[in-house]
């Protein structure tokens, strides 16, 4: 599963050397709320896709149609209060940062930061 980009992703992620983040994200309403994230380490990435890429038995959910989840998206952590996946898409090689709620039968992804390279300065 570990190709080229997720290889990069995940060496800019273990350089940071923390797990553990909290980052300010403005809601709906323009309001800014502190959300906590843990990132995953390089050891937990592929359990980490348990859920979202495929299942325990590694039947994949990835699909072609609306609200499944897309062949180039990859969760790099989730949020520590609601368990929404926080994931990178590799088709952009700038690699925006996505959340997406979980349970709701379909995956409508919020783009979080337009990079990966955002992402980490403003956690750093």
């Amino acid at each position: 599963m570990l190709n080229q980009d997720v290889e990069k992703i995940l060496s800019r992620l273990e350089a940071l050397e923390i797990n553990e983040v909290e980052i300010d994200l403005e809601d709906e309403e323009g309001n800014i709320i502190s959300t906590s994230f843990h990132l995953f380490s390089k050891d937990e990435f592929e359990e980490g896709q348990l859920g979202y890429r495929e299942d325990e038995e590694g039947n994949s959910f990835v699909g072609n149609n609306e609200g499944d989840w897309k062949e180039s998206w990859f969760v790099i952590g989730y949020d520590e209060d609601l368990g929404d996946p926080i994931f990178v898409d590799i088709s952009n090689k700038n690699y925006p940062v996505f959340t997406a709620e979980h349970g709701m039968g379909e995956w409508e992804a919020s783009m979080l930061y337009g990079s990966l390279e955002d992402f980490i300065k403003d956690i750093k």
